[in-house]
């Protein structure tokens, strides 16, 4: 039976927050929010790290492949991304349908017929009622060819569901959200105001409740996966919190890996052999972004400059993923960043050692970027690959991690549920496409990562 919280004090209350946690009790809480998933000994304990913080560590010898830990979302919501099908039900992830989707008690939310009288719904519908949204459907007849009200769903609102949700979990599973990390960003407050101003009546004049609000949205934004869940054939994007998971500290290419069984339950497996004693990281990133991409992204969203192996090597194990071609004339060979531990550095070529300023190299690749990806969101399956093989290579080398991605996204276009039939020949590009990613994956020392499971289609 969920407990239910009917006022905004009530949900400050309910919070009682706690966060000079120490190892013991954040491992006493670990321990509960595992519950029956919790193995009698585990291969992995919680203890203070020399990369960041605390981390989890090997207790034993762990193989490659093998089980390290299953753990379930604490909370779960939608991620609200700009083209995600927004008319998916927030409690059981059915797709529902185009009309006529929204709460029936005006919440706002989109919810099945099933859900809309839930105890799970009860508590987030009584308090977005409560906050009044603004229904955007009366706004937006003039869009209806009938000129009758259509429902329309805010995703500003909608993605703030999964911070309200926080507020109705039980009082160890609070105390464990609030002995979390949570970066202090100005955007995020952003988030929440933008957020408030969806609804007539949100308490954004209440201290106690926004501070808290802001504290939960940090971690969440700090510590979130989006995890892929398909129900009923329908595939969408969950943002959960998996608290053991997130503690696991950022290796470029680390020796653990996870992935996730339809949104709600993470698994985490070693990728290589793991010593006793020797720390159990995951990576933050794509495995597959250049040094400069991750770089980037771990200092924007992450707050942190990694100095792993990789990360000081500006040919990445000899894999060439921030290669692009010489802009010298008659020249053709590979340029790469020269220093490592900038996010603009000069870049030269391999060949004719000629230096280019990084404000030059950044356009290329920008245009690299921007060409590749707006195919990719346009072109049929048999368009990319005509346009991998016979357009890319005028200006992108095949070793760039974006054209990598491209023939990623053929991969998974290729092998999805429903996939259109293929050509053997559209069939043997798809297997090279393949073959030459697991080579990079080799090179790098990537191991059993999920990425690798994944291409193999050992794993969905």
């Amino acid at each position: 039976m969920v407990e239910r919280i009917n006022t905004t004090a009530a949900m400050v209350a309910h919070m009682a927050p706690s966060r000079s946690t120490t190892p013991d009790q954040l491992a006493r809480l670990i321990d509960v929010h595992l519950g029956e998933l919790r193995e009698e000994l585990p291969n992995w304990t919680l203890a203070p790290s020399p990369v960041a913080g605390r981390g989890v560590f090997a207790t034993r010898d762990i193989a490659a492949g093998e089980l390290i830990f299953r753990e379930r979302a604490l909370v779960v919501g939608p991620t609200a991304r700009k083209g995600s099908q927004l008319n998916t039900c927030v409690c059981c992830h059915r797709l529902l349908g185009a009309k006529q989707f929204l709460c029936p008690h005006r919440c706002t939310l989109p919810v099945c017929g099933e859900c809309a009288d839930s105890e799970a719904h009860h508590n987030e519908c009584a308090h977005f009622q409560r906050w009044q949204p603004k229904d955007l459907s009366e706004e937006c007849k003039e869009l209806s060819p009938t000129g009758e009200p259509v429902d329309v769903v805010n995703p500003l609102s909608l993605r703030i569901l999964t911070a309200v949700r926080v507020f109705y979990l039980s009082k160890e599973q609070r105390a464990l959200v609030d002995a979390m990390q949570a970066n202090a960003e100005r955007g995020y407050r952003q988030e929440i105001i933008k957020a408030a101003q969806c609804f007539r009546k949100f308490p954004t004049t209440d201290k106690p409740f926004m501070d808290q609000l802001f504290r939960v949205v940090g971690v969440l934004n700090t510590n979130a996966f989006e995890a892929p869940c398909r129900v009923d054939g329908h595939e969408s994007l969950l943002r959960g919190l998996f608290p053991l998971t997130a503690i696991m500290n950022h290796e470029c290419t680390p020796n653990a890996s996870h992935y996730f069984e339809n949104g709600r339950l993470a698994v985490v497996r070693a990728a290589r052999d793991i010593p006793k004693g020797g720390e159990i990281t995951t990576t933050y990133t794509k495995i597959l972004w250049s040094n400069l991409t991750r770089g980037i992204f771990l200092k924007m969203t992450k707050y942190f400059v990694c100095n792993c192996d990789r990360c000081n090597d500006n040919s990445e194990n000899g894999t060439y993923l921030s290669a692009l071609f010489c802009r010298e004339q008659g020249c053709k060979g590979l340029v790469i960043p020269v220093q490592t531990k900038t996010l603009q550095p000069d870049w030269r070529c391999l060949s004719c050692e000629n230096v280019f300023p990084h404000a030059k190299m950044a356009r290329y690749q920008d245009f690299a970027l921007n060409t590749i990806n707006n195919r990719i969101n346009t072109c049929s399956v048999r368009d990319m690959i005509h346009f991998i093989n016979e357009l890319c290579p005028r200006f992108c080398p095949p070793s760039n991690y974006v054209l990598i991605e491209a023939k990623l996204n053929v991969i998974w276009r290729m092998t999805r549920i429903g996939a259109e039939e293929y050509t053997p020949e559209e069939l043997a590009h798809k297997d090279r496409y393949r073959e030459e990613i697991l080579a990079i994956l080799h090179k790098l020392g990537a191991g059993e990562c999920t990425l690798k499971k994944l291409i193999n289609e050992e794993i969905q």
